[in-house]
């Protein structure tokens, strides 16, 4: 398993208004193959 970690300074001005990523990758399976979870509907109550 491979773990990235990006650490930045402490933000002196608020919040960065940028940030590297725009949204999150699409993944279609793991590095293996295998394929990933895909839930149909959520199994808890938002709020």
């Amino acid at each position: 398993m491979k773990i990235l970690c990006v650490l930045y300074d402490d933000p002196k001005n608020g919040m960065p208004k940028n940030y590297p990523l725009s949204e999150l990758p699409e993944l279609k399976k793991y590095p293996d193959g295998m394929t990933l979870p895909t839930p149909k509907a959520i199994d808890f109550t938002p709020g």
